[in-house]
């Protein structure tokens, strides 16, 4: 087999699938349905400013433009958007997300966003979404296992520019999953389709895009080992006293002391990927 012979969106469905059986937790949606898990989502990425500074500051924002942002969490990026542009759309399915996106808008007296509660590969962009968009964005939200059907509805939908922001590589919480999934449940972890895969996917439609990549830390916190075990004990799907011990074991090793309680940290590369759609036509 060539190169030219193999069909990207099918590699990116297989690594897809298996991360999912994996997790075990079906849609990713459902993770975030409740109303304290995205508060501490939204917390969490409050730990992160860079991340959010890194997506912002590299998007081609005017003060006329119209946003589309695809997989929105809290509104970590929507909100702040809604202040610089004309308007912003925000696709996120999960309702704790939701729920919280709307307090986070208010409290900053936002008005110009409109929240869609769907999958993205549930809207119909014609009665959905309004567009098109000068800019679509997606960022760290890109579960979804059929991606080429995925980016070709971001291409209707956009008027000018998509940006991608992805993972390269393993990240800071696969490598703890990696390192523990064989003596939890005496199986290998299978990790997610990286930025290779999406960059060859592209290719594929013929969409040559941009691409850059930065070194970042991510740091989660915790003020001391119980909240951390209650934190990933259903990510990591302990179901036994035995696999908490485990569990309890390593984050006691892992985590270091930050002063007022405890905080797991990691570099990792993200990569931004991006194109004008009209170019690309």
């Amino acid at each position: 087999m060539t190169y030219a012979d193999i069909d990207w969106n099918t590699v990116w469905k297989d690594l897809y699938e298996r991360n999912a059986e994996c997790r075990g937790s079906g849609e990713c949606a459902s993770i975030w349905a409740s109303r304290e898990k995205a508060h501490a989502f939204l917390a969490q990425s409050r730990e992160n400013p860079e991340r959010i500074r890194h997506v912002i500051e590299g998007l081609p924002l005017k003060a006329g433009s119209t946003v589309l942002d695809i997989g929105a969490g809290p509104g970590t990026l929507a909100v702040p958007l809604a202040g610089r542009v004309d308007r912003v759309t925000a696709v996120e399915p999960a309702a704790g997300m939701v729920e919280v996106m709307e307090e986070y808008a208010a409290e900053g007296g936002v008005s110009n966003l409109r929240i869609v509660q769907k999958r993205w590969e549930e809207i119909d962009p014609a009665t959905d979404l309004g567009g098109p968009y000068d800019l679509i964005v997606a960022s760290y939200s890109l579960g979804m296992p059929d991606i080429r059907a995925a980016v070709e509805a971001m291409c209707e939908a956009s008027s000018g520019w998509v940006y991608l922001f992805w993972f390269a590589g393993t990240t800071a919480w696969e490598q703890a999953m990696v390192d523990l999934w064989p003596r939890l449940h005496g199986r290998e972890y299978h990790r997610g389709p990286k930025a290779d895969v999406l960059f060859n996917v592209l290719y594929s439609m013929g969409i040559c895009p941009n691409m850059e990549t930065v070194r970042m830390e991510h740091v989660r916190r915790f003020p001391d080992i119980e909240a951390a075990v209650d934190e990933f004990r259903e990510q990591y799907r302990i179901t036994s006293p035995a696999q908490e011990g485990i569990l309890r074991k390593y984050l006691a090793a892992t985590l270091s002391e930050n002063g007022d309680g405890f905080q797991h940290s990691g570099m990792m590369t993200r990569v931004k990927i991006w194109w004008e759609v009209d170019g690309c036509r």
